[in-house]
């Protein structure tokens, strides 16, 4: 009869082959393998974005005349427009404040400009980066009887870009009602 023998792989450490008082004993190939299977079941990418910002800047661009007294009842030249100095494309919005309760706005672009409940002036099409609305009105008629002696006429802008993320904005309302959402679509 045979004598069926083992045979064990003995590591030879810095200590004479033992680790503690015990035979180092491994499956070699177990050793060898496990950088090697590290590197075969991992990984890596790095990829850089550099993204870049767009920003919605308007002004307010009249044409008001040096005021000189003008008679009540009677019309005093005040031509307005908003120019988009920003980066992107943006719907705007304006808001016309009197001192004074005046006769009549002149001039009021009804075509382009739509008044909203909230009573801002809402420019319909979106204003492209450097472009201007049309003139919102080119002149008041002040009243006919005032209590002070100055008519102050305040005109206050907004803008908001065309689209949030990926998603454009179909028309103004949409745009404007996001905005006061808190931004949220």
């Amino acid at each position: 009869m045979k004598k069926k023998t083992k045979r064990l792989f003995f590591l030879a450490g810095a200590a004479g082959g033992t680790m503690g008082g015990a035979p180092l004993v491994a499956s070699f190939p177990a050793i060898w393998l496990l950088p090697g299977t590290s590197a075969y079941f991992t990984d890596h990418e790095s990829v850089w974005n550099r993204m870049v910002f767009g920003h919605n800047t308007s002004t307010i661009d009249e044409e008001f005349p040096t005021p000189t007294p003008v008679p009540p009842g009677k019309s005093v030249v005040k031509r307005v427009k908003i120019r988009n100095e920003g980066s992107v494309a943006c719907y705007i919005r304006a808001a016309l404040i009197f001192s004074e309760p005046i006769e009549a706005i002149e001039g009021l672009d009804t075509e382009n400009w739509v008044k909203g409940e909230d009573d801002y002036y809402y420019y319909k099409k979106p204003v492209s980066e450097g472009e201007s609305t049309t003139e919102l009105f080119t002149g008041i008629r002040v009243a006919k009887e005032m209590e002070q002696k100055e008519l102050e006429v305040s005109v206050y802008e907004e803008s908001v870009q065309i689209q949030k993320g990926n998603m454009v904005f179909h028309g103004y309302r949409e745009a404007w009602d996001a905005y006061e959402r808190g931004g949220q679509t």
